[in-house]
């Protein structure tokens, strides 16, 4: 199986996968990227925006995971505190 793994992060959610799999992360920022693939070494892991990734390879996987950051997570959450 073919999985494509948007939004990664440091792997979170790739830990319940298992081993048996094919995955291609996609995560925004490199500091973040290097440690998915320090936890992850046999995943390919993509330094890029994920949604452009997904517009261009969506049709390659088996399954696509897409976990965005969550809003109450986001550094955007501290400017629209201040807009209220």
């Amino acid at each position: 199986m073919k999985i494509l793994n948007l939004y990664a992060g440091i792997g979170g959610n790739r830990k319940l996968w298992g081993g048996e799999i094919e995955v291609i992360a996609v995560e925004i920022n490199p500091d973040i990227a290097k440690i998915y693939q320090d936890n992850f070494p046999n995943d390919k892991v993509i330094v890029g925006d994920a949604h452009a990734y997904l517009e261009e390879h969506f049709e390659e996987f088996d399954f696509i995971w897409s976990s965005p950051p969550c809003p109450s997570h986001s550094k955007i959450r501290r400017f629209s505190a201040v807009a209220k």
